[in-house]
């Protein structure tokens, strides 16, 4: 009697562990399920959150040479870098002789195939990759932006004038070269730079003109 009820107890245990077992298991798969969903809407079309949010998110600047910047910013007061697996991130803090805040900043990424979202620049793509649209440019618009073009291509840009002799332009390129070779792999440039001078729209445009780019070769044709 003893052993039969032994192994009635034996049995109602293992039952009690292949019940719990099921459970976690249906547990484990519904998790699956919505990480999965997650995943998938993180990646729709139209998305504004960058492909390399997560390295982002992991990885902390960490200062470097001036010389090591990927286009030639005689004036930088401090480079920074970080590497985001998929592509090199650089920021390059500019002078500010304003009263306006934040900084003047010119962001570099070295893009792959991988990390490029495609053969242009798309103006919410790049907001996104760079952490969004610095002040004073919060409500910008592809209807604001214009358009200069020089031997090594395109800059787009916008044009706030707070006040006074200030000029503050928000700007943009791709470039397929830079003022020093770029890294293995690296396919284009992308460039968004805030600068606010007192001065003309030419002047606050120069850290992103041909000087900028003047160890490297133009594209064809320049």
């Amino acid at each position: 009697m003893i052993e039969h009820n032994t192994f009635a107890t034996s049995d109602a245990a293992t039952s009690r562990h292949k019940r719990r077992a099921r459970g976690y298991a249906v547990a484990a798969a519904f998790l699956l399920a919505v990480a999965g969903i997650s995943a998938c809407q993180m990646g729709l079309p139209g998305s504004s959150s960058s492909p390399t949010e997560l390295a982002e998110a992991l990885n902390e600047y960490r200062i470097v040479p001036a010389s090591r910047a990927y286009i030639n910013v005689p004036t930088a007061m401090l480079v920074m870098e970080r590497d985001l697996g998929t592509a090199i991130e650089q920021r390059v803090t500019l002078p500010n002789a304003t009263s306006l805040r934040g900084e003047n900043t010119i962001m570099l990424r070295a893009q792959t195939t991988r990390s490029a979202s495609s053969t242009r620049l798309v103006l919410n793509d790049v907001l996104a990759q760079f952490g969004g649209a610095p002040s004073p440019f919060s409500n910008i618009s592809d209807d604001a932006l214009t358009a200069q073009s020089d031997q090594y291509g395109d800059i787009t840009y916008t044009v706030a004038r707070p006040g006074g002799d200030v000029t503050c332009v928000l700007a943009f390129r791709r470039a397929q070269t830079g003022g020093r070779a770029l890294p293995r792999g690296a396919s284009a440039l992308d460039i968004m730079m805030r600068n606010c001078i007192s001065g003309s729209v030419d002047q606050a445009l120069a850290p992103l003109g041909p000087t900028a780019f003047g160890l490297g070769l133009p594209r064809a044709g320049g």
